[in-house]
């Protein structure tokens, strides 16, 4: 781009010139700084348009290839909560001896927690929440 600037007229309507004006006082530039940024802009769109029978297939193959590796990452890691918590729940279910409708009952519980906290519990959370409600450890024993 050449730094010589070349002097030219234009016809516009007297609404774009008042919006023109308007966005250079707003911006504190000038309305032919404002209209070479424009013309910029309008010939780079103009750019892209002629291009795109190129760059749409290969952004599209970009946020594909972004998206596969998103999406191998969450699978790595839901993999290996899911063995943490299989590991817990083996762990459990051989310590405490939990009939299937007590079962149900803590499914249900734990749907509903879920739920109201859409997913972002923690032991704190459930720990300070049973001694608000009076649990004690006497009484998940019995």
């Amino acid at each position: 781009m050449t730094l010589e600037k070349i002097r030219t007229g234009i016809y516009v309507s007297a609404d774009v010139l008042s919006e023109c004006d308007d966005y250079c006082t707003k911006n504190e530039i000038s309305r032919s700084e404002m209209i070479e940024q424009a013309l910029n802009l309008f010939l780079a769109t103009r750019k892209i348009e002629n291009k795109s029978e190129v760059l749409v297939p290969e952004l599209a193959k970009c946020i594909a290839k972004a998206s596969d590796e998103g999406i191998t990452k969450i699978s790595k890691g839901l993999f290996r909560y899911a063995v943490e918590v299989e590991m817990l729940i083996a762990i459990l279910a051989d310590t405490f001896d939990v009939s299937k409708n007590e079962l149900k009952d803590i499914r249900r519980e734990a749907v509903n927690n879920v739920r109201r906290t859409r997913g972002k519990i923690n032991l704190d959370d459930l720990i300070t929440r049973n001694f608000d409600e009076g649990i004690t450890d006497k009484d998940s024993f019995e």
